[in-house]
């Protein structure tokens, strides 16, 4: 109770020396009477949520590695494509030790493994299947809940890191040279010694870029310029309380926001669904024009 008392008094003395300060700038209150913003911007969160804050640029994408100490006292470090990465950074979900993911998983023997040009299972694929709920096989990952979903968003910062230096290795197959403007730019004769480095360059097909979004957006206004512009907008969002969200939860005594993969599943079926009624439901009357 004492070292309690002291800690408010404390906090008393650190406000009273605040005000007492010169330096404080002199406050204003004004009472709106009508809110101008959203009151719900700054709410509590209502659900659950893990996110990943990548600090950096592409360059610490090969960089993503854990640290462990070995029974002689040195630390190792684990680069994520080791095989032990995973059970090492999750020992919850892999209780046995198996081994995680790694870069010579071959595909399953099928009629057209011959021809196909991927013989290796990627990083995708791989969560992919520890994704899937089979009923031979332990669901430990899939009833986690928030380790569950850091597993998740660990697995996507994976696999955006695996595709980044993909196209920061694979620059001239890419073409990346057609792009005149940074050439000339860095010959201009104002620009600073110190800003120039390795430019790498993201393409349109890597999903989420700068140039995959201008590419989605000229595709659409040239959509427009010839059939003209649309009369209807549409916009489908994702509701927890469907009911084959909730049938699909209950069985595992989880919560929607425990099972983001059921959730993107039912949406993602939905909206195809959507797009199958539009293109070939004749809705709203014959399509002229689709992307």
């Amino acid at each position: 109770m004492l070292d309690h008392h002291n800690h408010y008094a404390q906090k008393f003395r650190m406000a009273r020396d605040k005000l007492q300060s010169a330096a404080l700038p002199n406050l204003k209150i004004k009472l709106t009477s009508q809110r101008q913003t959203d009151g719900r911007l700054y709410n509590l969160p209502t659900t659950t949520e893990v996110v990943a804050l990548i600090v950096g640029d592409e360059h610490s994408a090969d960089k993503r590695y854990i640290i462990i100490e070995k029974q002689s006292g040195l630390l190792k470090r684990i680069h994520e494509l080791y095989l032990a990465y995973l059970p090492l950074q999750y020992p919850l979900l892999y209780p046995k030790g198996e081994d995680g993911y790694r870069v010579d998983i071959p595909h399953k023997d099928h009629a057209n493994i011959y021809t196909a040009k991927r013989k290796k299972v990627t990083l995708r694929e791989y969560f992919y299947y520890r994704l899937q709920s089979r009923t031979n096989e332990a669901q430990t990952i899939l009833h986690s809940k928030r380790l569950f979903q850091q597993w998740i968003v660990d697995g996507y910062c994976m696999i955006e890191s695996q595709k980044l230096n993909y196209v920061r290795q694979h620059q001239q197959q890419l073409r990346v040279d057609k792009y005149i403007n940074l050439s000339a730019s860095n010959d201009h004769p104002e620009t600073l010694g110190r800003d120039k480095g390795k430019r790498i360059i993201l393409p349109n097909s890597f999903v989420g870029s700068q140039r995959y979004m201008e590419q989605l957006y000229f595709d659409g206004m040239t959509i427009c310029g010839h059939l003209g512009f649309p009369d209807l907008f549409l916009t489908i969002t994702c509701n927890p309380t469907w009911p084959e969200i909730q049938r699909k939860v209950t069985q595992s005594n989880l919560t929607p926001h425990n099972c983001p993969d059921i959730i993107t599943r039912v949406f993602k079926i939905k909206l195809n669904q959507l797009m199958n009624d539009l293109k070939h439901g004749n809705i709203f009357g014959n399509i002229i024009g689709c992307k």
